[in-house]
């Protein structure tokens, strides 16, 4: 079996559409800025670090949004392959090439070149004109308690997996307790990838999970879910308490009146969320709820229907016309 090569890489976009690429010295193939981790570095700082040594640029960690983990063979190693954690940042000022970058060069994703890396040409460029609105990342609403029966942790445990060997990243609350640290330990055991956010506060309390791909801190508990809105492509609610329906009706809501255009979903464990749907029929039989809203919430009670589920979801019409924001 052929030696992996593990990188962090960086998608820059310009107003065109085009794809920033470079091309080490010695070699042929161009390729995405970034580079191998160093011992004891993230995805997320790897790539901030290798962008900043090669083209001179300083990103944003937090305007990195994962795109998606992909694998192919090594441009500039014989017989490895390259297994690269990737990355969109918005478009920053481009300079001269430093350290061993010898040429830049701006790429339409569309074209078949022959200069570019197999990870390029054969995987994440196809992937990004076939499904440009594809689901990578899901934001994940539970319980910091596991609860009183062992089939919710063990339902969390199912997701988690299905989640992450689609290839597909977690976004949640940072937390190292309760079904929250069930969904991060199963997820980066099965090898997914898992971003927490998490207010300064709880921090502080030593309730941050120690063992994820990253951990933002934020001010406060607006600016965590403002955060998993940005990072996320859906939003799914498993079994929790006041805080993990307060977070659900939130983003379901900005769905509603047109802040964002993506899924939002329950995973239904053993009924657990049919007092709820029996409610939100009655909002919408008493005409507080319109149907096309209750329609677009995703109920699915297995992972892989739910994967599915999303995947084939149609954004509603928003409530006040206002369109789409995200």
């Amino acid at each position: 079996m052929p030696e992996q090569i593990t990188v962090s890489a960086v998608i820059i976009r310009n107003d065109a559409g085009q794809v920033l690429t470079v091309r080490k010295r010695g070699t042929a193939s161009f390729m995405f800025p970034g580079g191998k981790p160093e011992v004891g570095e993230s995805p997320i700082d790897a790539a901030v670090r290798e962008v900043s040594e090669e083209l001179g640029v300083q990103l944003d960690p937090r305007s990195l949004r994962f795109f998606g983990t992909f694998t192919a063979p090594a441009a500039n190693e014989e017989g490895r392959t390259v297994q690269a954690t990737v990355f969109e940042h918005p478009i920053v000022p481009i300079g001269e090439p430093l350290a061993e970058i010898e040429q830049l060069r701006w790429v339409d994703p569309s074209e078949d070149l022959v200069e570019l890396a197999p990870l390029l040409n054969d995987v994440v460029f196809p992937d990004m004109l076939v499904e440009p609105h594809k689901v990578r990342s899901l934001a994940v609403f539970t319980g910091s308690a596991s609860g009183k029966s062992s089939i919710y942790a063990q339902a969390a445990e199912d997701f988690a997996r299905t989640v992450a060997t689609s290839g597909r990243a977690i976004v949640y609350g940072g937390g190292r307790v309760g079904l929250m640290g069930t969904i991060a330990d199963a997820a980066s055991a099965a090898g997914g990838k898992v971003f927490g956010v998490m207010p300064q506060v709880l921090v502080d309390g030593e309730l941050a999970h120690p063992g994820l791909t990253s951990l933002e801190v934020v001010p406060d508990m607006h600016a965590r879910k403002h955060r998993m809105a940005e990072l996320a492509d859906a939003f799914v609610a498993l079994p929790g308490g006041a805080g993990t329906l307060e977070e659900l009706f939130e983003v379901w809501t900005w769905q509603q009146l047109g802040i964002h255009a993506k899924p939002v979903a329950l995973l239904d464990v053993d009924g657990f969320w049919q007092p709820l749907l029996k409610m939100l029929d009655h909002m919408t039989d008493q005409g507080f709820l319109a149907p096309q809203f209750r329609d677009s919430l995703v109920v699915a009670s297995e992972p892989e229907a739910l994967l599915d589920a999303l995947c084939s979801w149609e954004a509603p019409a928003a409530r006040w016309g206002a369109g789409s924001k995200n």
